[in-house]
């Protein structure tokens, strides 16, 4: 951005005055290198001092002015190299202001900024949102397990029908495959992937898009009968007593008793400030 190239051009105005001031001092008969060595011996410790920040500061220089990994206003996400990501995308951080030395960001849900040392995440992985191919975006759907084959066949057309008369919201229906089928509970899950004509910088339509594309999909499986229904799971009303047997089980219908009576007059006294 324009403000990089601004601080390296600060930088680069510093070494050609040094190497000016050198020249000058030859020219006037003084030894640049003699006045050099005579402080070698406060450089050479200080050097020692400042070792780590100084390697943490030119790799983190290096990062910004050659890797270029990000612009201001970028969504941006900083992982380590060895970890993983989500489907959901992960640009969760935009780029506010950036110089030589930090990166300061802003977390897009809470408003928060954070500043970051550019030596710190020179050895991260980088993912730029604004810099990305269009969004790949993921939902899954469950079905009851006796649906047939016509049904998911008119579901499916259905839903390229959806897309293709949306070509500005969506470039492409990539796939509706099988992801896991759970014979013993009843249902198949299936996995929705489309391509999206935006790119991870515009989140929030993304994640618009993709609350409507589902809204579809329930609204179309209610219409063909495809929508899965959990069964009802065994209630146990029974009274266990513990060890000591009918004592404690006495004790649990009196304290049952008790709320019982506590919820009526709570009820009654709502009834009574409605009247």
């Amino acid at each position: 951005s324009q403000k990089i190239d601004q601080s390296f051009e600060r930088i680069f105005n510093i070494v050609f005055y040094t190497a000016i001031a050198c020249i000058v001092m030859a020219l006037l008969g003084l030894d640049p290198l003699a006045l050099f060595l005579s402080v070698s011996t406060f450089v050479l410790a200080f050097s020692f001092m400042i070792s780590r920040a100084s390697s943490n500061y030119f790799e983190g220089l290096l990062f910004i002015l050659c890797r270029r990994p990000y612009d201001i206003g970028d969504r941006i996400v900083i992982q380590s190299v060895e970890g993983g990501t989500s489907w959901d995308g992960a640009t969760d951080w935009i780029v506010r202001d950036i110089d030589l030395f930090t990166t300061t960001v802003i977390y897009a849900y809470t408003n928060e900024i954070a500043t970051l040392s550019n030596g710190s995440i020179a050895n991260s992985r980088v993912m730029n949102g604004a810099r990305s191919l269009p969004a790949l975006l993921y939902a899954i759907l469950r079905f009851g397990i006796d649906v047939s084959y016509d049904q998911l066949e008119i579901f499916r057309e259905a839903l390229y029908q959806y897309v293709e008369q949306r070509p500005r919201e969506w470039a492409k229906l990539w796939a509706v495959r099988v992801l896991r089928v759970q014979a013993d509970e009843g249902f198949v899950e299936y996995l929705l992937v489309l391509e999206h004509q935006e790119t991870w910088q515009n989140l929030d339509t993304l994640l618009h898009s993709r609350g409507l594309i589902k809204g579809f999909c329930h609204e179309l499986s209610k219409q063909l009968n495809m929508r899965f229904v959990s069964p009802p799971l065994p209630v146990d009303l029974r009274i266990h007593g513990s060890a000591d047997g009918t004592k404690a089980t006495d004790e649990t219908i009196a304290s049952m008793a008790k709320m019982s009576a506590e919820s009526e007059a709570i009820r009654s006294l709502i009834r009574d400030r409605r009247l």
